[in-house]
């Protein structure tokens, strides 16, 4: 198990990395692509919307009204490779831990560590397109998609997974279900008994004594039988706290409640989700900061997700843990559904992956992969579940806002 000390940043830079090292090299145009760099700071760029295969933007260069359209594609990998991939790592349990935790480490980016599969395209993989010329190749506006995709990968590198082809729901799905290597068990030391042979044995039943003599006599052992086979190195650990116990006996009983009134059961076989779904009751509040310290977490990231859960259960849970990649024409929806209820709608509005933010407000809803909207509020620079999820986004935005005044 992964420990806290062992776990890796919330922020990554290998796989950022490792995508600059192939883009740069397949872009082999350093002044365009250091005009690329600078765009990034100067000219109105869109949300760069990620998709298996294909990065692209509207970007607007400074001093122009006319919007441009950089695209860069991605060799994804093939059907077979990441399904031997998903095996993989859900056969490694330190990298399975890791992923468990909502995390991907960069050692993943090196084929030696995924069975020889390169993860990270490579130069030969990336081509360049733009509104801007006829043919492909490289242009300031597409260098600069690259150079922001670089910068979304070291919050989020499960978008590496994404522009290759895979599925990060998949990969999780493979982990979580996978079976855990069991632990080689040592043999047991060879102890030396002593005793009475078979033949020996049999030849005293044989010559026992008939009648009630036989019902008196009582030969003792001629050496004692041990109690155990042999000395342990190690003492047992100890036992589960009677806190621990109380705990557990409370959820056999809500689940036993459930299978009595025919309700679904709360099911999981993801530790993480499991943990926000316990401490969801506010009885259990006292082993929060001893289930974040498990998972590697701070004690306000855990009481997040255990709000999470509460107001949304496992699938927001996912929602709080996970960006993913939305479809555009979702994000736009969702923005003109919005937009009469902002309390200053000429402020910014961003969107990125399923997330869509009014800094201005205070509120951020983000989309679940079932098509639900849920509601999220600043908390001192983080945002905070807040109850009010639905398919509507204006509705979770309004919820949003409700939160925000009752706080």
């Amino acid at each position: 198990m992964t420990t806290p000390e062992q776990a890796p940043a919330l922020t990554t830079s290998g796989w950022a990395e490792a995508w600059l090292t192939a883009f740069e090299t397949a872009a082999a145009d350093p002044v365009t692509l250091m005009t690329g760099e600078r765009l990034l700071t100067t000219a109105d760029i869109g949300q760069v919307h990620i998709n298996p295969g294909i990065a692209k933007t509207t970007l607007t260069p400074p001093n122009t009204k006319r919007p441009h359209q950089p695209c860069v594609t991605i060799s994804p990998l093939e059907r077979p490779a990441w399904k031997r991939l998903y095996k993989t790592l859900a056969a490694s349990d330190e990298i399975a831990d890791v992923i468990n935790a909502g995390r991907l480490p960069d050692t993943l980016t090196d084929p030696a560590t995924v069975n020889g599969i390169r993860i990270a395209p490579a130069p030969g993989d990336i081509t360049f397109s733009c509104s801007c010329r006829p043919d492909p190749g490289i242009c300031a506006h597409t260098a600069a998609v690259g150079y922001r995709v670089a910068q979304n990968l070291r919050a989020n590198p499960g978008l590496l997974i994404t522009l290759r082809g895979g599925s990060m729901k998949q990969l999780r799905t493979t982990v979580r279900l996978r079976k855990p290597t069991p632990p080689a068990q040592a043999p047991a030391p060879q102890q030396a008994r002593a005793g009475t042979g078979a033949a020996q044995a049999f030849g005293r039943w044989k010559n026992r004594p008939a009648g009630p003599e036989r019902a008196r006599r009582h030969t003792p052992p001629t050496a004692q039988a041990p109690l155990l086979d042999s000395l342990r190195p190690e003492l047992p650990g100890p036992g589960p706290t009677v806190q621990a116990l109380r705990l557990l006996t409370d959820d056999a009983a809500v689940r036993a409640a459930a299978l009595l009134a025919r309700r679904p059961l709360p099911t999981t076989n993801d530790p993480l989700r499991d943990a926000a779904r316990l401490l969801a009751d506010p009885a259990h509040q006292p082993y929060l900061e001893h289930a974040a310290a498990h998972h590697g977490l701070s004690t306000l990231q855990m009481r997040d997700l255990a709000l999470a859960h509460e107001y949304g259960g496992p699938a927001n849970v996912d929602v709080t843990l996970w960006p993913w990649s939305a479809d555009p024409d979702d994000l736009a929806h969702a923005e003109a559904a919005i937009q009469p209820h902002r309390p200053a709608p000429l402020a910014t509005l961003a969107s990125q992956d399923n997330h869509l933010t009014d800094a201005a407000a205070r509120i951020q809803i983000r989309l679940g992969t079932e098509r639900r909207w849920y509601p999220y509020t600043d908390w001192h620079g983080t945002w905070r579940p807040a109850p009010g999820h639905s398919a509507d986004p204006a509705a979770a935005y309004r919820a949003a806002r409700r939160a925000l005044r009752n706080r």
